[in-house]
């Protein structure tokens, strides 16, 4: 029989569903003909070519950017309709299916943080984000995933045990940040909105007056100072780490719900359906996370190649000419070439998991959904020993100066100048975190073996000074990229109004058509 706890999860469902299409509602629909659409969708498709996001973070990302637009930009206030004409246009809804009305809320919206801001307990940019991630959820109702969120927070809760001392409540947010992570992979802007829905849950309908969010307004700077404490704390992502097998547990239980709804109950009940059904749909996650490698990476290929040229062009052959008047061919080749081809022979050489994968996943997951008690889970705490602390330090730089100092003697060797050199390490660490971030996500079903082999300890102890570096550059200077500055700030604003006054000038004709001849 299947646990309490999983039974509450069906019983929400029996009262509650995601809708089937996204903003359906009475009225007139949003409508825009196909030239239109099919412009937009193509110029979206080039924005995120040179502007790398998580694929599940894109439409939020276009959200938070229309309103950005809109907001600060225009200085526009009624701002709902044109954002879901927008997003028609670009194809991140469908066309003539989502109510007009959807307008007001999203308009509400808006205003609600805006005012929050105005009350200074958001900055700008925190209310756009907070309001692009209601938007988001607003237009791409996502009830059943939250719901199993809490399920397997819930579930797995009281077997995460911390050694050491800790406040209980501040232990069990981690927990529950950790939980989202790995089941949900949430960035910070979705873990903020979140969390702030716990800690201050009447600031979440849609339908705010401002008369009622003044009182709301310290409350919410006093949860934001602390939501972004717990999510600075690295306490989370070392839980993550330890949830991640039960993480591939969920997700397919996820998923059975996700196509039988609440007859998904029968199946866990029928151990030869529950293992035929959870057999069927590994099978197909298993080819559908292929192919969405090969997209990431081929995206991911794109970006580091255009990047490469622009850089290329604009530093290092100017720089070969001015000041040794001859190009060095094989610098310039490696430095186009290379990081590419690496990051290729990364995704191409990702797994597929076997057969003892999808036994344990099987095993993994009737533990969990019947309740039976599985192992605890330790986390230790960090004795904070200032002498080790040095000597790690010390190996940890030495380790960074080894990698880095191996690569140098190379790219000397072969006559890289200055400026080809610091392109190369560049980009070598962003294709190395790009790349290890891609088969991260292959191995998404992939269940963790208790220990690594030999060979990938010593790898990993190789390679991450340079894959630690990606991550910090991409991290710090993800905001600065020029293409999406001129798209986002010269070409977009003038784009889309051109693109608007052309769809209003197509209705317009349509009009005429249909007058009497």
């Amino acid at each position: 029989m299947i646990s309490d706890s999983f039974k509450k999860v069906l019983d929400v469902l029996r009262t509650h569903s995601d809708t089937a299409s996204e903003g359906v509602g009475g009225g007139p629909r949003v409508s825009v003909n196909q030239i239109t659409k099919k412009v937009g969708v193509f110029y979206e498709k080039v924005r995120y070519l040179v502007d790398y996001k998580k694929e599940h973070a894109i439409k939020r990302s276009a959200v938070e950017r229309i309103l950005k637009r809109k907001i600060a930009i225009e200085q526009s206030g009624k701002i709902g309709e044109s954002l879901l004409n927008e997003l028609v246009t670009g194809g991140y809804l469908p066309n003539n299916a989502v109510s007009e009305n959807m307008a007001g809320n999203i308009n509400a919206i808006a205003a609600k943080y805006m005012n929050l801001s105005h009350a200074g307990a958001l900055n700008q940019n925190m209310a756009l984000s907070f309001a692009a991630t209601e938007i988001e959820r607003l237009l791409y109702p996502r009830i059943l995933p939250d719901l199993i969120a809490d399920y397997f927070y819930n579930t797995i809760s009281p077997q995460v045990k911390y050694v050491g001392a800790i406040d209980s409540a501040r232990f069990q947010s981690q927990v529950y940040i950790a939980c989202r992570r790995s089941f949900l992979d949430d960035d910070e802007e979705t873990l903020r909105y979140v969390m702030l829905g716990k800690y201050v849950p009447e600031v979440l309908p849609h339908q705010v007056s401002n008369e009622e969010l003044v009182p709301l307004a310290p409350r919410v700077a006093k949860a934001i100072a602390l939501i972004d404490t717990e999510l600075d704390n690295p306490l989370a992502w070392r839980i993550a780490v330890k949830l991640r097998n039960h993480s591939i547990f969920v997700s397919v239980i996820d998923e059975i719900v996700r196509q039988y709804s609440v007859v998904s109950e029968e199946i866990f009940n029928d151990p030869v359906r529950f293992e035929e059904t959870v057999r069927q749909i590994l099978a197909e996650k298993y080819k559908l996370e292929r192919s969405r490698v090969n997209k990431s990476g081929t995206r991911a290929i794109i970006y580091i190649f255009m990047t490469k040229v622009v850089l290329g062009l604009t530093f290092e052959f100017p720089y070969e000419i001015f000041f040794f008047q001859s190009l060095n061919y094989l610098a310039l080749g490696t430095n186009v070439f290379f990081h590419p081809l690496l990051l290729f022979a990364m995704i191409k050489s990702v797994r597929v998991p076997d057969e003892e994968n999808t036994k344990r996943i099987v095993t993994g997951i009737q533990h969990m959904i019947h309740g039976e008690s599985t192992k605890d889970i330790y986390i230790r705490e960090r004795v904070h020993h200032l002498p080790l602390q040095i000597i790690f330090g010390f190996f940890y730089l030495l380790l960074y100066a080894i990698s880095f100092g191996f690569l140098l003697s190379v790219l000397k060797f072969l006559e890289f100048n200055f400026v080809s050199i610091v392109l190369f390490l560049l980009f070598l660490t962003l294709v190395s975190y790009f790349g290890i971030r891609i088969r991260h996500k292959a191995k998404k079903w992939l269940v963790d073996r208790e220990h690594e082999g030999f060979g990938v300890v010593i790898w990993n102890f190789l390679t991450l000074p340079i894959v630690r570096a990606g991550g910090w550059i991409n991290r710090k200077f993800s905001r600065i990229n020029f293409a999406v500055f001129v798209l986002d700030f010269i070409i977009e604003t003038p784009f889309k109004f051109t693109l608007g006054a052309f769809d209003s000038f197509v209705s317009f004709i349509n009009e005429k058509r249909e007058g009497p001849y």
